[in-house]
């Protein structure tokens, strides 16, 4: 029986809840800390009476993702093992 030898690791993910929406949208982003931050800002600054759009580029299954900012209700942060 042969053994593989294969490496866990973790990778990132930053976690956009959206007000509508019941599932986070979960973005792999190559900085996920300082987007984290980033995002925080924006739902600090969200103004309903002047909605700004968000863009981002990202690096998984969805590689563009825009949203306005006063529909952003909470950010997360998720770590996921991998094999490697």
């Amino acid at each position: 029986m042969q053994h593989f030898q294969q490496q866990i690791q973790t990778r990132k993910a930053l976690l956009i809840f959206v007000h509508s929406m019941n599932a986070p949208v979960v973005l792999f982003l190559d900085d996920v800390e300082a987007e984290y931050k980033s995002f925080q800002q924006i739902i600090l600054n969200a103004s309903h009476s002047n909605p700004k759009l968000i863009e981002r580029t990202t690096n998984g299954p969805i590689k563009k993702f825009s949203i306005l900012d006063t529909q952003i209700s909470g950010v997360a942060i998720q770590e996921e093992p991998v094999l490697k």
